[in-house]
């Protein structure tokens, strides 16, 4: 009897113990098998137990966390919207719940995974009413502020991002993030000043972080001033010397100033860092297994047999169930030649396969924009056959990579299959595609559709500041010299048949082709028919337009506009010599040195007596000196 006692006490004290799980109990049970298939990569796994540790927990406003989890699951799987509810649910928990007040960043991570995925949606747009809604609830919030500018710069409206950027400054003086997202919204804006000014702010605040340096350096480089920029990409390369962002720009300044010693080996440094060592397959988790999602055409793994959703069940004897990516990872690298062996699943096999595999060097198609580079740099080395090379490897990598087909093109060009060229400089839509897409038709005969692609490309994108371009300017001008010469002959016809202004206009013609040499004896004929009959210099109607247009906004200060109409007026009378001087200072006034001293070297050639030629000189002088200033 006694025995039978024990027992039934036993029972009691053991349903007892069961019956002891409290509801918070199973909630937190669903959320820690939530947090385990979420490390493994099981995301819908996640999801579900996410949502059991929700709906189980006792206290809904005070378990805001657990829509955070739930959020970032939808993310990874890809949920956007789903993720955007579940984020918007936990930042609702918050104010509901005093304690959430003491800790603000909090909400602002969780309306930043908000904006991330609207983005994720490409849908930024309907981000700023809500922010907009948040702020007028909370409106002592600086990342909020921070966040809405910064959404007003993702989707290119830098000059509204400015006001609120502002207003999360004025929150938190101290808010480095905020000073370098104004820095990145003045740069855009190309107020360069404001801009080093808030980006020298951040890195004031916060000097150990590589994006501010980063930032600056990348926004020196798109306002032309290389050197400067190699300065910030460097301390952001040394502050994060294996992170591939910041190498894979510092190369691209040294290019652009003609050192391309450093940069060949900026650019080998940055490729590196897209090298690994392994089987060349992708790999996603499926119900807890490592599946393979796809293979580089070259690769060990497809060499290997290895197939599109071939499951791994075994990596070298170890089973793969509820593996992690990292792990999985671990497994498939190893040392270049060492061989992994994988035991597979495949839909149409009854059995598992064994496939051994031998480790090699994977370059990721992510290189291909450095070894398009590096193309390029080998190529204004003079090593043409190494750039061909490169350029073959990069447009095999990504075919789709507009370095790739510019690099792989130029080579083309170079070895003259002008016509394979061209098809690939129609696909690239940067200012050296279009200067060697023309040397392409030039070189090919078909000089009216090199005019016509060279005429198109604005002044100001032509400097001789960018080393390379101004090189390949130089043979593009080369390579049009028949039809200057042409375009010369028919001039001296023209004169001798007393047909002046025709003579003039087909002096025009090479003079908007010309290079520094041939434009000083264009110049001297245009200067000796104009010499033959004063009348000549009269402004023709057409030109006389845009120069008046030009005249007015020079007047109202507004500078950008009145160079594009004198341009135009160039453009229609190149043998008038008073429009390049009136080019020559509103370049001058937009700090556009090199095309201001341009033009006006073209106005003394073809006005070399003119009252104001020393005043024209020595302006020239000032404008070599600041550049000089600058260096």
């Amino acid at each position: 009897m006694k025995r039978t006692g024990l027992i039934i006490g036993l029972f009691f004290l053991v349903l007892g113990m069961v019956g002891c799980a409290t509801p918070f109990d199973m909630a937190q049970t669903s959320q820690n098998a939530g947090d385990a298939a979420y490390k493994r990569g099981d995301y819908k796994g996640a999801i579900d137990n996410f949502k059991n540790a929700i709906n189980q927990d006792p206290y809904p406003y005070k378990g805001a966390w657990r829509y955070e989890k739930l959020g970032d699951a939808y993310f990874k799987n890809g949920n956007y919207k789903d993720a955007i509810d579940a984020y918007k649910q936990c930042l609702e928990r918050t104010y509901k719940d005093e304690l959430w007040d003491k800790y603000p960043s909090y909400r602002g991570k969780i309306v930043s995974n908000i904006k991330k995925s609207y983005k994720a949606l490409k849908d930024l747009e309907s981000a700023v009413p809500y922010m907009e809604q948040l702020i007028a609830k909370d409106p002592n919030n600086h990342q909020y502020f921070r966040l809405l500018g910064n959404i007003y710069e993702e989707i290119g409206k830098y000059d509204k991002a400015i006001a609120p950027t502002k207003r999360a400054i004025e929150l938190n003086p101290q808010d480095a993030i905020a000073y370098n997202n104004l820095g990145w919204a003045y740069g855009n804006m190309k107020q360069y000043t404001k801009m080093f000014k808030a980006y020298q702010k951040a890195i004031e605040l916060d000097p150990k972080d590589a994006t501010y340096y980063g930032n600056l350096g990348w926004s020196l480089l798109l306002k032309g001033d290389y050197k400067e920029s190699v300065i910030y990409l460097k301390k952001a390369v040394d502050l994060t010397p294996n992170k591939k962002i910041y190498r894979s720009v510092l190369y691209i300044p040294y290019y652009l100033q003609g050192q391309y010693g450093d940069a060949l080996d900026a650019v080998n440094k940055s490729i590196n860092l897209s090298k690994f060592t392994g089987i060349g397959a992708e790999i996603r988790i499926v119900n807890a297994y490592p599946v393979i999602k796809g293979t580089s055409e070259s690769g060990p793994a497809n060499k290997a047999g290895l197939l599109i959703n071939d499951r791994i069940i075994k990596i070298d004897g170890e089973k793969t169930k509820d593996f992690t990516i990292e792990k999985i990872v671990q497994g498939l690298r190893g040392e270049e030649g060492t061989r992994v062996v994988l035991i597979i699943e495949r839909e149409d096999s009854k059995k598992p396969l064994e496939k051994t595999v031998t480790r090699e060097r994977i370059i990721t198609a992510g290189a291909s924009t450095g070894i398009g580079y590096r193309s390029l740099i080998l190529r204004q080395m003079g090593e043409q056959e190494e750039a061909l090379k490169d350029a073959k490897q990069a447009y095999s990598l990504n075919s789709s990579d507009a370095l790739a087909q510019l690099a792989l093109g130029a080579s083309n060009l170079d070895h003259g299959q002008y016509v394979e060229a061209v098809k690939l400089f129609s696909q690239v839509t940067r200012i050296d595609a279009r200067i060697l897409e023309a040397t392409a038709y030039a070189r090919k005969g078909d000089f009216k559709k090199a005019i016509e692609i060279y005429s198109a490309i604005p002044e100001e994108k032509l400097s001789p500041e960018n080393v390379p371009l101004w090189s390949d300017r130089a043979a593009l001008l080369k390579a049009l010299n028949p039809f200057i010469a042409s375009k010369m002959e028919s001039a001296d016809r023209l004169k001798a048949q007393g047909r002046h202004k025709e003579a003039l206009k087909e002096l025009g013609d090479a003079l908007k082709l010309a290079d520094d040499k041939t434009s000083k004896k264009v110049c001297g004929s245009i200067c000796r028919i104009m010499s033959m009959d004063p009348r000549l210099s009269e402004l023709p109607e057409e030109a006389r337009k845009y120069a008046l247009r030009g005249d007015v906004l020079t007047e109202e200060g507004k500078f950008e506009g009145a160079v594009k109409e004198y341009l135009q007026a160039v453009q229609s009378a190149p043998y008038i010599a008073k429009l390049y001087f009136n080019t020559a200072m509103i370049y001058g006034e937009l700090k556009r040195h090199p095309q201001a001293i341009r033009n006006m070297k073209t106005y003394l050639l073809l006005a070399p007596e003119a009252p104001n030629a020393r005043a024209a000189k020595d302006q020239i002088y000032k404008w070599e000196f600041a550049m000089e200033k600058k260096k």
